[in-house]
């Protein structure tokens, strides 16, 4: 079972305009399980990119944010009545920059923290790593809640902050279903994102968001026995920010197909898995996002 796919919390004066950034669509087997009693890392390398719209009624129209993001994950996986479980713990680094027609700004730091509770609801059982190998994967499903702490780093005077600055809550349950023993998925996801206030928002305003939904679904293929690609797309709705109260007009309504490629050892010996998501349909808000991620991932004891 991976963790869900990293949710780099980017702040800005501008997370008034990108709802969808602060957190990232899933994809295809994005938690299948591993070996209980076994510890996992993560590595991510992403970059982003959204835009606002020229003819935006927000503050600060035709504006670009460009991100690079690196994250980290440690998994531990263990038995809960007999069925699969883990918690995993997520630290970031991002550097942001921002252009738009008062011209460019950029910060770096480290992004807000996260853990992550993982457990099975119905399908395979627990399996240590000498059982593993041998099983026969079949459908199940699961729950998993993240919760972002406020620790990354915050300037109340700057319009660009790695950090958040409030916590964020996001349960989700995915169901993926395998109708040939684990050659093919169809992975179907359903979460809110939930957010507290951000009370020192460019100096002492206060930043609030109502909940962000994201729904997706996607289909993978085996390629061999080291290699699958697959497609999907995920929908976002809600997630209006207010500044003091004030709505601000940039509810996410869209969709994001994505791709995804994923090749068993090879850097040195851990899986590669590629991603790329592009914005189908937006509001006003963000005519434009994008991001490409690259992930290894591996067992560590």
């Amino acid at each position: 079972m991976t963790p869900h796919s990293t949710s780099v919390g980017i702040a800005l004066a501008l997370l008034t305009f990108f709802p969808v950034m602060t957190v990232r669509a899933q994809s295809a087997r994005d938690y299948l399980n591993t070996p209980v009693n076994a510890a996992t890392m993560f590595v991510d390398l992403i970059g982003s990119n959204s835009e606002t719209a020229a003819e935006s009624d927000l503050p600060l129209p035709n504006t670009e944010a460009v991100g690079h993001h690196g994250a980290a994950t440690f998994l531990w996986s263990f038995p809960l009545c007999d069925r699969y479980a883990g918690v995993g713990v997520t630290g970031s680094y991002a550097r942001v920059k921002v252009t738009g027609p008062s011209g460019e700004i950029s910060t770096s730091g480290f992004g807000d923290p996260s853990i992550t509770f993982h457990a099975n609801i119905f399908g395979s059982p627990a399996l240590r790593r000498d059982q593993f190998a041998q099983a026969v994967p079949q459908t199940f499903s699961s729950f998993h809640l993240t919760v972002n702490a406020p620790l990354g780093s915050y300037d109340r005077s700057s319009p660009v902050n790695a950090g958040a600055n409030r916590w964020a809550f996001y349960p989700l349950v995915n169901l993926s279903i395998t109708p040939d023993k684990g050659v093919s998925w169809i992975d179907l996801y359903a979460g809110a994102r939930f957010f507290t206030n951000n009370n020192a928002f460019r100096g002492n305003n206060q930043l609030s968001q109502n909940p962000l939904v994201t729904l997706s679904a996607f289909y993978s293929h085996n390629i061999g026995e080291r290699m699958f690609v697959g497609i999907g797309v995920s929908y976002d709705h809600g997630g209006e920010t207010y500044n003091n109260h004030i709505p601000q007009h940039d509810a996410a309504d869209g969709f994001r197909p994505g791709v995804s490629l994923s090749r068993k050892r090879t850097i040195w010996k851990y899986p590669l898995t590629l991603r790329y998501e592009l914005t189908g349909t937006t509001p006003r808000a963000g005519p434009r996002n994008s991001l490409l991620s690259i992930r290894v991932s591996g067992p560590l004891f």
